[in-house]
């Protein structure tokens, strides 16, 4: 499960779906000629860069991507042409993966929104705003329920799209990545507590940071999975109900923990919700109530059916993992409860709760600055970041920006691709 958005790139337009990533800095797309293709086919949105006259190389063989799953990606960086909706740039770099180290198949590209480090070409956020797209580095992410398509809204936010306070966090030092630790350059936040608050059982408090012990977490898109130390895995465990599916199912690995889908849909009255109470180098803190509906997917055999049990009910996977480390993913599964702006000039993250299924939109532009998020939001608890943030990329480039009237489109269905793409399984779309 992942969500998508579909571009373009080159000219003429090659259609590209790609995995929407808040952690990663740089667009990567899988090259036709790849090696990962000569096992199995690759009809997945790969581009071909002989067919693009407006394609330039302009770092060759010296792109490394790792990744914390131990998966990576090697090739080499270029230019060409986006458009996204009905927004064109040209010279907007790229990276080309020849080489592929994946744990699972890399069926699309990526559209990674992260930021860009001081040995990164630009990246798309930052290639939007000095194209002039955008005032602010600054974008909005708005997930929805599984059944509905959510947004991807660069320079601004939505209003419509989340309900009570906007709160904003400072982001942290990063004292793990191979990066400078001196300064803010990734969405970096302090978990502060988890409280699971069961239907038939008292409130508690499953996970808390300490003077001592302080525990980490980056809000990933690209991720579908949250991840827990030991004990806060064990109680999530214990209360989700599940079962392992051994081997009871084609498709589905023995290990996957399981639950009738309907046993967990949004809404039930007699259902587990969680607080998750994030905090950053300020005195604010963000609290999301989430649904434990927002912890399961489909279970979906390879070719997109769902799966289900003897007696014909739906399946459903819990998506939490155990990770003893003080560093952890929040993946998408858990940020659907929250509305989220993601902020690189100022090295910040704002939360929401998520009005969910919004039938309504009022998408307003965020200017740059310190001050442009309070302009425009609505109940919005603001701070100031005193850290250093990384200013993006020192690479220079030259874009050139314009509108067209042929956009590209959404997906043909919540769970679908267009067919050129053709991607197997089930992913929703942005």
């Amino acid at each position: 499960m992942a969500y998508y958005v579909n571009i373009t790139v080159g000219t003429p337009p090659q259609l590209q779906t790609v995995l929407v990533d808040t952690g990663s800095p740089i667009n990567i797309l899988l090259a036709s000629n790849a090696s990962f293709c000569e096992s199995q086919p690759c009809n997945h949105g790969t581009f071909d860069s002989s067919e693009s006259s407006t394609f330039e190389i302009i770092d060759h063989q010296n792109m490394i991507m790792n990744f914390a799953d131990t998966s990576s990606l090697y090739g080499d960086y270029f230019t060409d042409v986006i458009q996204m909706n009905n927004v064109v740039i040209s010279n907007v770099p790229i990276g080309r993966a020849h080489k592929v180290r994946l744990l699972f198949p890399p069926y699309t590209g990526m559209m990674g929104i992260g930021p860009s480090s001081l040995h990164d070409p630009p990246g798309l956020v930052e290639s939007l705003s000095k194209s002039g797209a955008i005032s602010s580095r600054l974008y909005s992410v708005y997930l929805n329920t599984l059944d509905q398509y959510g947004s991807l809204l660069f320079g601004g936010i939505d209003t419509d799209k989340y309900k009570g306070s906007l709160t904003t966090l400072n982001c942290l030092r990063s004292p793990f990545r191979q990066r400078r630790h001196d300064m803010v350059n990734d969405f970096l936040l302090y978990i502060q507590d988890i409280t699971m608050l069961p239907y038939d059982g008292p409130k508690q408090t499953i996970l808390q940071s300490t003077k001592d012990l302080s525990y980490y977490t980056l809000p990933d898109t690209g991720t579908t999975r949250w991840q827990l130390p030991s004990s806060a895995y064990d109680k999530v465990i214990e209360s989700a109900g599940v079962e392992p599916a051994l081997y009871q199912y084609k498709d589905v690995l023995p290990s996957a923990l399981l639950r009738t889908c309907s046993d967990v849909a949004r809404g039930l009255a007699n259902t587990t919700h969680f607080e998750l109470t994030l905090a950053g180098n300020g005195t604010n803190t963000a609290t999301l109530n989430l649904e434990l509906a927002d912890l399961f997917v489909p279970v979906t055999s390879e070719d997109g059916n769902a799966i289900s049990n003897s007696v014909g009910q739906t399946m459903c996977r819990l998506v939490v993992d155990k990770h003893n480390d003080r560093y952890l993913m929040t993946g998408n599964s858990a940020m659907r409860a929250g509305y989220w702006v993601f902020d690189l000039d100022n090295g910040q993250v704002s939360v929401a709760q998520a009005n969910l299924r919004a039938n309504t939109s009022n998408a307003v532009a965020v200017d740059a600055g310190t001050e442009g998020l309070s302009k425009v939001a609505l109940n919005h608890k603001a701070v100031i970041q005193h850290d250093l943030v990384e200013n993006g990329s020192p690479f220079s480039m030259t874009y050139n920006l314009s509108t067209v009237t042929n956009t590209v489109g959404y997906m043909t269905g919540a769970e679908s691709y267009p067919i050129a793409t053709s991607v197997n399984g089930v992913y929703r779309g942005l």
